[in-house]
């Protein structure tokens, strides 16, 4: 079962602190939507290395982007990483939009709050994974930066997401089911403590790039991207979010 992060949701929903009425709708929209849950996640580990603009995979697979370049780094490994929570969360949420426009946003919130926690839990198990000494970086997806959204059909390709856990891509590049992630995690070195020497060395290009995340998944870099206690939005420089955390 995943945990529902009503705080989250309740974000998402933009809901003004101690507004009832809109507890009420997202508590009403989680009762709807918890047993419809089925989450599966695929995941992939390749050696990789950057040249010129490209990162390449030792599959042979190359993904081009300056962006992803630079979050890469000096990564010599990274997961592909595909999860959704499967089509009967579509399904309802179009039963939900029939009732009322804001029963359809309650339930939007609640479904961006549960995948979110989904493949934060689905992190946590790849990085007990890891060996010692090594940290997976925060999710990074097609449509960030420079990454064109056109490569998603690559990522698909790769991870096999049809097969393995029913999620399929449309022509223009839209998931289905919708409420669905998939993204790059490249394996760092763990620091000692502290912020990491690649966060002190980050370019004022490379917090450019990160300005134009869809921080709407709160895909946001932080040493620990398996915490929900923690405020996310913290180190984004994108400070006319929406979503954004105070």
């Amino acid at each position: 079962m995943i945990s529902f992060n009503k705080k989250e949701a309740l974000r998402y929903f933009r809901a003004q602190s101690d507004d009832k009425s809109a507890e009420t709708l997202i508590d009403a929209a989680y009762q709807k939507l918890k047993s419809e849950l089925q989450p599966r996640y695929t995941v992939k580990r390749f050696g990789c290395r950057i040249d010129k603009g490209f990162v390449l995979l030792d599959n042979g697979t190359v993904f081009r982007s300056k962006a992803l370049v630079r979050y890469v780094g000096e990564a010599n490994e990274l997961f592909l990483f595909g999860a959704t929570l499967g089509s009967r969360v579509d399904i309802a949420l179009r039963r939900m939009s029939l009732t009322s426009v804001a029963e359809a946003g309650a339930g939007q919130a609640v479904a961006a709050a549960l995948i979110e926690t989904y493949c934060d839990d689905c992190c946590a198990e790849l990085q007990k994974r890891l060996p010692e000494g090594k940290q997976l970086k925060w999710r990074f997806s097609p449509g960030y930066g420079d990454w064109s959204l056109e490569e998603q059909k690559i990522l698909f390709t790769v991870l096999d997401c049809a097969h393995a856990i029913g999620l399929t891509l449309t022509e223009s590049c839209m998931m289905a089911p919708v409420k669905s992630v998939t993204a790059v995690m490249a394996v760092t070195e763990a620091p000692a403590r502290g912020r990491t020497e690649e966060t002190d060395k980050r370019t004022d290009t490379e917090e450019n790039d990160l300005e134009e995340i869809n921080c709407n998944q709160k895909l946001v870099e932080r040493q620990n991207p398996l915490s929900n206690s923690e405020n996310k939005c913290l180190r984004c420089s994108k400070t006319d979010c929406e979503f954004r955390q105070k």
